[in-house]
């Protein structure tokens, strides 16, 4: 469903910044502006414009927190958090573009800026894996409560644990959910300052990062919820299927695997057997489509997430990317959802394998939750979907505290 712009690829970056509204992660006024201030199709003409904008926003927030005006300068980061976010998103399959790593790190710097003027109690932490550090952030809802279940929130395929609060975090913080945002391989600074890519076996990262959480005051042991969001529909069903200390599992959409996605479209049966056997011909052929500077975005940055050199190499690692063996060994009870027309949906292949207690919902375009993770229908699928899970685990009396505050900054 078409937004505002023509471009469509810019127009679904636009319709992510939309739903952060939902947050006070962004303007739609001011996001509008921007975007229509890009030349359509022109990767460097984005990222100049949010980078003003970001730079802007930043600069409004420093100036309202000198004078002490914290709701105004709590808002202002966290527009400045999404709109770096913005910046840098067609710009990722260099990762040694000196923008990508600048506008990451002024991303989580006015992240980190908005935390102390947030009604939430926050702990940051980092946890080695895999010969780098997760960037790991608690955010609680204040208050004296022994133990609130926590929403366990990994980044999708293109996020950051900064972005998780707008597009999750703050959905569970106001319903008295604890949140964990971190950055896996493959993700935000794993990726960008560590260069460690993303891994198939995302079960492996999930239980470093749970032996963390339940380690942190204020963390109900038997209501952990993992949400996977994006391509973090396919990470989080990985992790569930081993892991039993998860409460519950939220898959939106879910996926199962990737090469059925883009062979029949892309490639012929012959031709996709010559790129397994890494044929030479067939992969100079394929290294020469990203001339074109929109494919060499597209893939590119999929080849620097996944930790390939080559367009080949990277569609060789596909295969592994897979939870077709996996999904029937989830227990714990699963959400699974789709907005219709969603393009990385396989919720319903995922919810076929599921063998435990589960439950599918899909939202439709006539209510406005079409799309990609529901478009811009963000409350509705809020809503439907937090129910249930205070409904999951009230059972295992694990059920939420109100927040002890408004989800919005509070003044001094």
């Amino acid at each position: 469903m078409k937004f505002a712009l023509e471009d469509i690829d810019m127009d679904g970056q636009l319709q992510r910044t939309a739903t952060a509204a939902c947050s006070g992660s962004a303007d739609l006024g001011e996001a509008l502006a921007t975007a229509r201030r890009v030349i359509p199709g022109d990767y460097d003409s984005w990222y100049a414009e949010w980078a003003a904008l970001a730079e802007k926003t930043g600069r409004l927030a420093d100036d309202s927190a000198r004078h002490e005006h914290v709701v105004t300068a709590a808002k202002a980061y966290l527009r400045a958090t999404e709109y770096w976010r913005q910046a840098i998103f067609f710009i990722r399959h260099d990762l040694d573009d000196s923008r990508l790593l600048r506008g990451w790190r002024a991303h989580r710097a006015a992240f980190r800026k908005a935390l102390p003027l947030l009604p939430w109690d926050t702990t940051i932490d980092e946890i080695p894996f895999d010969g780098g550090r997760m960037t790991a952030y608690l955010l609680r809802p204040r208050g004296d409560a022994p133990g609130r279940p926590t929403i366990l929130a990994p980044c999708g395929f293109d996020s950051t644990a900064e972005a998780g609060y707008a597009a999750t975090g703050y959905m569970a913080l106001a319903r008295g959910y604890n949140v964990l945002l971190w950055d896996g391989p493959g993700q935000g600074g794993m990726l960008y300052e560590h260069r460690v890519p993303m891994r198939p076996d995302f079960e492996a990262v999930v239980s470093s990062v749970i032996d963390w959480v339940l380690a942190q005051p204020g963390v109900h042991p038997d209501g952990l919820a993992l949400m996977g969001r994006s391509f973090a529909g396919y990470l989080a069903p990985r992790a569930a299927a081993v892991e039993p200390r998860i409460a519950a599992l939220v898959c939106d959409p879910g996926q199962v695997e990737f090469v059925s996605r883009i062979v029949p479209s892309l490639f012929t049966a012959d031709y996709w057997s010559r790129i397994l056997a890494a044929d030479p011909e067939v992969d100079q052929a394929l290294q020469r489509q990203l001339d074109d500077p929109h494919k060499r975005e597209f893939y590119g940055a999929r080849m620097a997430t996944f930790g390939a050199k080559t367009f080949g190499e990277f569609l060789r690692k596909l295969p592994r990317y897979t939870v077709e063996a996996q999904a029937s060994l989830i227990r714990c009870p699963t959400l699974v959802t789709e907005g219709e027309g969603d393009f990385a949906s396989q919720s319903p292949q995922l919810f076929d394998l599921l063998t435990c207690e589960k439950r599918f919902h899909r939202f439709a375009d006539d209510e406005g939750a079409g799309g990609h993770c529901c478009g811009l229908g963000a409350t509705l699928w809020e809503g439907m979907t937090f129910d249930w899970l205070d409904e999951v685990l009230a059972r295992k009396n694990a059920q939420p505290f109100a927040a002890a505050d408004p989800p919005q900054a509070t003044g001094r």
